[in-house]
């Protein structure tokens, strides 16, 4: 309202709203909860650089996510650097089932992509079950080997085992004397 005077002893009352032009169309200036100004509406600005320089960053102020295919950067130092992961991928993945008398495997898995790898199984059964994690480099059964040594869990009891090894494959191998219910679980981390 210019040329208008605003007169008002409660300065908490008194507002204004901003807005930028886009062509011809007037759009409002966004803020976050702090008051401070979004440059995108998913907060996010997307930069493409051949020769990108920086200032240096610092942890209280600064936040940066990159995403690149070809990314070459100076040799980092622990001096003046700091490297912290964020986001690391987390999967699991679980079956509830009745193993049959005899040797069974579960919950094949491609575990490529992850570092931590483990299997945990219940044995909701009334006898005991005989559990092997195997890993392999390709998922045909001649290929997996061993990669614990056989686990006695008895009825009502749990096991936790994981990989040791860097391997593409893993599974659980279940030897059980009846049919026992079981649930089993995997869970991978990047």
């Amino acid at each position: 309202m210019p040329n208008y005077l605003v007169f008002n002893s409660d300065a908490s009352k008194l507002k204004t709203m901003i807005y930028g032009i886009d062509g011809s169309v007037f759009k409002p200036i966004a803020v976050d909860s702090n008051g401070l100004f979004l440059f995108s509406p998913l907060s996010i600005i997307t930069v493409t650089a051949t020769d990108l320089d920086i200032r240096n960053l610092s942890s209280a102020q600064d936040s940066i996510v990159v995403v690149a295919t070809d990314l070459d950067i100076r040799n980092l130092s622990g001096t003046q650097d700091s490297v912290q992961i964020s986001s690391q991928g987390f999967v699991e993945d679980t079956i509830t089932t009745t193993v049959a008398s005899g040797t069974t495997y579960l919950l094949t898995k491609n575990i490529s992509q992850y570092s931590q790898n483990s299997y945990f199984i219940r044995n909701n059964g009334s006898s005991s079950i005989t559990v092997t994690l195997q890993v392999a480099p390709v998922d045909t059964d001649i290929y997996y080997v061993d990669n614990s040594s056989p686990q006695n869990v008895s009825a009502s009891n749990n096991n936790i085992t994981s990989t040791t090894v860097a391997m593409k494959f893993a599974r659980l191998k279940v030897d059980a004397t009846t049919n026992t219910n079981v649930v089993a679980y995997y869970n991978a981390r990047a």
